[in-house]
């Protein structure tokens, strides 16, 4: 399949946060869309941190657009120029106080390719130390473990409900046996 072409780009919004853009884009048969709106968001990091016990460190907290409190994973955005893996090292001491001595990237997806740019990077974290929290000052989160069977319940009623989350989750869990079977 051919790339569609930008003709024009009219930037709407650009903060830290995010970039939108209208673009005019012409498709490989000729025909034009315009606007076609494309957001910029910098890359996330998952992290699905598993306790000695095979119980999966969780977030709480509530999320203004959508005006929900939800169990989720320890997660955040890369700041610029910073590796995914030292994001996620720094989101989840940040928001959990934990830090974990065996790290293992699961996988690197986008977000949505249809209007976003950014990747979500997916990593297990095991060998769990617990320390001190750092929040940013729009942070209030608390922190629980659950084992594996009270995650998928929680998928299932809503409660863990972010589909990006559940995503990384199950990718997480499908390669935990497998990096337990390469160390032996």
């Amino acid at each position: 399949m051919k790339h569609w072409i930008t003709k024009s780009r009219k930037t709407l919004i650009k903060d830290r946060w995010i970039s939108l853009h209208a673009d005019e884009c012409e498709l490989p048969s000729g025909r034009v869309i315009s606007p076609f709106y494309v957001m910029e968001e910098p890359e996330w990091v998952h992290i699905v941190a598993v306790n000695s016990r095979g119980e999966i460190l969780l977030t709480r907290q509530y999320r203004h657009a959508a005006k929900v409190v939800c169990s989720e994973l320890p997660c955040g955005a890369v700041e610029e120029g910073e590796r995914p893996l030292d994001a996620a090292r720094r989101e989840l001491k940040e928001e959990t106080g934990y830090s974990a001595d065996q790290w293992l990237e699961v996988a690197s997806v986008f977000a949505n390719p249809a209007r976003q740019t950014n990747r979500i990077h997916c990593f297990l974290a095991r060998e769990l130390k617990s320390g001190d929290r750092l929040l940013d000052d729009s942070e209030e989160i608390s922190i629980e473990f659950a084992a594996p069977a009270e995650v998928r319940r929680r998928i299932q009623s809503g409660d863990f409900s972010q589909a990006l989350h559940v995503g990384s989750y199950f990718l997480a869990m499908e390669s935990l046996p497998t990096w337990r079977k390469a160390e032996t």
